[in-house]
């Protein structure tokens, strides 16, 4: 005999969303765990621990309808090479998506039924996360730079690649640009680091609102890949709903995407460097 777990949620986004979120490498960072690669119909996967790049789980997709189903074989190390399978189903529903999760064939009694107790425990949270999931910016870049070159340039070289006007504080820091500014307070969750935006004054032409970043959060990712790294960004509540999403997309693009990318690839990058007017 075996043992199934079933979850079942409603999900405020399209069912396209939802399977982007489910088969995207740098989309299931954000929710369960980051992935080697896409998600894709007869091939293997390996989802990695976000904190020192570890195997977590593996196994083979065996289905994937696009926005309707997809199966996994899935094991883990406790498991001793025990396959077990996940299916994952997903409903239109008013306003939103209903996203199901059956994964059965798993061992019951003794040590087993332990193991499936951590299981569905981490499938709640896992499955819950998806709640906050929506447009946010989020990108991916990959560096000749190991991993932790470019922890140490992301998180004490910013003055070379986002801006030269940096103020470090215990537990995070404040940027400048020009006029406007930005402070955070740095945090780490199983290896992802947090960097939450307490205050924020971001002056662009047409914004009308210049405190919507207070709030908002960075999520990095940071995992070796080969003999360099993959770094993963998601401008958590950088939606398309609010008033800067496409000046402060376009500023990810070049800081992120093509300055902190140069910095780490021994490159010249272009960090932010204006002072402020006089008013």
């Amino acid at each position: 005999m075996t043992l199934t777990i079933q979850k079942s949620v409603f999900l405020p986004a399209s069912p396209e969303t939802v399977w982007a979120h489910l088969t995207r490498a740098d989309l299931l960072g954000k929710w369960f765990h980051p992935a080697k690669e896409d998600m894709r119909e007869g091939h293997p996967y390996t989802l990695l621990s976000a904190k020192d790049g570890d195997n977590m789980c593996w196994g083979m997709v065996e289905k994937a309808t696009p926005t309707q189903h997809m199966r996994w074989s899935f094991t883990v190390a406790p498991m001793n090479g025990m396959m077990s399978t996940v299916d994952w189903r997903l409903a239109p529903a008013p306003g939103g998506t209903q996203l199901t999760l059956e994964h059965s064939g798993l061992p019951e009694g003794g040590e087993g039924y332990g193991l499936v107790l951590a299981l569905d425990k981490g499938w709640h949270g896992f499955v819950g996360n998806l709640h906050a999931m929506g447009d946010d910016y989020t990108a991916t870049i990959h560096t000749p730079a190991s991993a932790e070159s470019a922890k140490t340039a992301i998180f004490n070289q910013m003055q070379d690649w986002w801006s030269t006007r940096v103020e470090k504080t215990d537990g995070g820091a404040t940027l400048r640009f020009g006029n406007s500014h930005a402070t955070f307070v740095f945090s780490e969750r199983d290896g992802t680091y947090v960097w939450t935006c307490t205050d924020a004054n971001m002056i662009a032409e047409g914004l009308s609102d210049t405190t919507e970043w207070i709030g908002t959060s960075l999520v990095w990712q940071i995992l070796p890949e080969g003999a360099g790294a993959r770094i993963t960004l998601s401008h958590i509540g950088l939606s398309p709903t609010l008033e800067c999403h496409d000046v402060c997309t376009r500023g990810w693009q070049h800081f992120f995407e093509t300055s902190l990318l140069a910095h780490l690839s021994g490159e010249t990058a272009s960090p932010e460097s204006r002072e402020p007017l006089s008013v």
